[in-house]
C-alpha cells in the first residue's frame, strides 16, 4: 500500500507540473481603422476593414466601442463636419490620429447656399435664413452670486467668416456690416454683410460638442483641429471621471464657448496644442490629479465676454481643485480675460517656463488655495486691466493664496501693480477629501531670484495684507521703478529705503534707473 501512495503522490507532482490551464489570448497589436472620405469604397459599414476605409470618423468611433480590442483611427486630411457622441466606459486603449502630414479638421458648423435677400444698400446686403435649432437664452447659473450675466454671453449661436466671427446683435436694428442677429419667434436667422461678401462662404455653427469621454481610460486624441462648435457653457471636448487622457498636437480654434473642459479626472496630459479664438476660454477644470500641461498656446480666447463687457467671475482659462498640475512652456497671450486663474483648493501646482503676456485682465491670477504654487522661469509682462476693480492687479494677484513661490521670473511692465495681494476678507473653503472647512489667507510667499520692475507702475501693493507682509521671504531679488513710491502697502505709499528697511532683505538689489 505505501508504494501505491508513493505512486500517486509522485503522478500528482508530475500532472500538476505539466497541466497548463487554458488561457484565452488577449490582443496586444490594436485594429487599426482607417477613415478616409475621397476613397473611392469608403462606406460607414465597409464589408472589411482592412481594405475599406471609413467614410466618417463618427462611424469608425461606433466600431471602435463596439470592440474590446486596442484600436488606432488613422483619419485622413479633410473637413468632417460631425459631432462624434460619447466614448463612454471604455477602457481599453482607443487613439485617434491624424494622417501624417494630413490636416484634419472636425468643425461644429455648416455652409448654407439658399440665402434670402432682405435689404441691399450699396455699403451693406441683409440675408436671412430658416434657424429650426431654438437654442435660445441659457439663463445665469450665477444669479445667487449676484452676478449679472449679460444677454449677448447667454446666446450660443455662431457665424464665423474667414478668420473671424461675425458680431451677433440682440435687436434686427442693430445689425451693421460683419453682423448677425437670431429672431427666435420667427425661427430665422439674418446676417448683414458688406457688399460684395457672399454668405455662402459663412460658417454657421450646427452643433455644440464635437466630443465627450466619459468614465473611460487610455483616450488619445492627436494631431485633430476642433472648430466652429456653438452654444454656451459647452466645449468641443469635454472629459468627465476619466483617467489617461492624452490631447496632443492639436488645435480648438473659434468655437463659441471653450476648447477643452475636464472634471473629477486623473493623469491627463495636454502637450503641444493650441487654444485660439475661442468665445470664451480655451481650457478649464475642475478636480484633476496628475495633470500635465506642456507647451500650450492660449491666445486671443473671451471674445464673446468681451462682447458683452464680461471679463472676469467664470472668463479665461480657470481651474479648481487641482491636486499635482505641472504647466511646463505654458503661453498665455492677449487673452480678453485672466492669463491662468487658479481659484479654490489648488494644490502641487507647479508652473515654469511660461509666458503670461499682453492679458486684459490678469496675467496670472490666484485664489483661495492653501498650495504650495511654485512660478519659476516664467515672463509675466505688459498685462493690463480692461475692466479695473479694486482689488485685482494686472500682474500676479493673490487673494487668500497661500505658500506661493516666485522664483527666478521677469515681471515686468505690467499696467498696474507687477505683484499685488489683497484679501478683503479670509476665504472658508471645503477640502474634497476630508469634507473640512479651513480659513485660508495669503501668507508665506517667497520671492527668490526675481526681476520686477515698471517705469512708473507699483511694484507691490496689499490690501489687508499684513499676514503676507508678516510671512514674506525674500532673497537675491532686482527691483527696479523710476516712481518715487514704487510700493503701496496697507494705503500707504512707501519708497525703496522704508520697504528694504521693514521688510527687505540684504541680497535684494534696487537697480538705479
Amino acid at each position: 500500500m505505501k508504494w501505491r501512495s508513493l505512486l500517486l503522490a509522485v503522478l500528482a507532482i508530475v500532472l500538476i507540473g505539466t497541466w497548463q490551464p487554458k488561457i484565452m489570448a488577449i490582443p496586444t497589436s490594436p485594429s487599426v481603422l482607417e477613415v478616409n472620405p475621397a476613397h473611392p469604397q469608403a462606406s460607414d459599414t465597409p464589408q472589411d476593414i482592412t481594405q475599406h476605409p471609413f467614410r466618417t470618423i463618427g462611424a469608425a468611433l461606433a466600431w471602435a466601442q463596439n470592440s474590446d480590442r486596442p484600436t488606432d483611427i488613422y483619419i485622413h486630411g479633410g473637413i468632417y463636419r460631425e459631432a462624434l457622441g460619447t466614448i463612454q466606459q471604455r477602457q481599453t486603449p482607443l487613439r485617434l490620429i491624424a494622417k501624417a502630414g494630413e490636416r484634419v479638421i472636425l468643425r461644429g458648423s455648416q455652409q448654407w447656399s439658399d440665402w434670402e435677400v432682405v435689404s441691399s444698400s450699396p455699403e451693406v446686403t441683409i440675408y436671412r435664413h430658416p434657424w429650426t435649432l431654438g437654442w435660445g437664452v441659457s439663463g445665469n447659473p450665477w444669479t445667487d452670486y449676484g452676478v449679472d450675466l449679460p444677454l449677448l454671453a447667454q446666446r450660443g449661436e455662431l457665424v464665423w467668416g474667414q478668420d473671424h466671427p461675425l458680431r451677433q446683435r440682440l435687436r434686427f436694428e442693430e445689425l451693421q456690416g460683419n453682423d448677425f442677429y437670431v429672431a427666435d419667434a420667427e425661427q430665422q436667422l439674418y446676417v448683414a454683410l458688406p457688399a460684395g461678401i457672399s454668405p455662402n462662404e459663412l460658417e454657421v455653427a450646427v452643433h455644440r460638442e464635437a466630443l465627450r469621454i466619459l468614465d473611460s481610460g487610455f483616450i488619445s486624441l492627436v494631431g485633430l483641429r476642433f472648430e466652429h462648435y456653438g452654444g454656451t457653457f459647452t466645449q468641443a471636448v469635454r472629459i468627465e471621471r476619466s483617467h489617461e487622457i492624452e490631447i496632443k498636437d492639436c488645435v480648438f480654434w473659434g468655437n463659441n464657448w471653450g476648447g477643452l473642459e475636464s472634471h473629477q479626472s486623473d493623469r491627463l496630459r495636454v502637450e503641444r496644442t493650441q487654444f485660439l479664438q475661442n468665445g470664451w476660454r480655451g481650457m478649464a477644470g475642475v478636480h484633476l490629479r496628475d495633470f500635465t500641461v506642456q507647451q500650450v498656446l492660449v491666445q486671443g480666447n473671451n471674445w464673446r465676454g468681451a462682447w458683452a463687457g464680461f471679463y472676469t467671475w467664470d472668463a479665461g482659462d480657470k481651474y479648481f481643485h487641482l491636486r499635482r498640475a505641472v504647466f511646463d512652456r505654458y503661453r498665455a497671450i492677449e487673452n480678453q480675460a485672466a492669463g491662468l486663474w487658479l481659484d479654490t483648493d489648488n494644490q502641487e501646482v507647479y508652473i515654469r517656463r511660461s509666458q503670461f503676456v499682453g492679458n486684459a485682465v490678469v496675467g496670472l491670477f490666484l485664489e483661495a488655495g492653501t498650495g504650495p504654487v511654485t512660478i519659476e522661469d516664467s515672463l509675466i509682462a505688459y498685462n493690463y486691466s480692461i475692466a479695473p476693480n479694486y482689488l485685482q492687479t494686472p500682474g500676479i494677484f493673490g487673494w487668500a493664496a497661500a505658500q506661493v513661490t516666485l522664483r527666478h521670473n521677469w515681471i515686468w511692465e505690467n499696467q498696474g501693480a507687477q505683484i499685488g495681494v489683497r484679501d478683503p476678507s479670509p476665504r472658508t473653503i471645503t477640502l474634497p477629501e476630508s469634507g473640512k472647512e479651513i480659513t485660508v489667507r495669503s501668507e508665506n510667499w517667497h520671492l527668490e531670484g526675481n526681476w520686477i520692475g515698471s517705469r512708473q507702475e507699483r511694484l507691490l501693493t496689499t490690501l489687508k495684507g499684513e499676514p503676507f507682509l508678516q510671512t514674506l521671504g525674500l532673497q537675491n531679488n532686482h527691483w527696479w521703478s523710476e516712481a518715487p513710491y514704487p510700493f503701496r502697502l496697507e494705503g500707504e505709499d512707501v519708497p525703496w529705503s522704508q520697504w528694504q528697511e521693514r521688510y527687505g532683505h540684504a541680497s535684494d538689489r534696487w537697480l538705479t534707473p
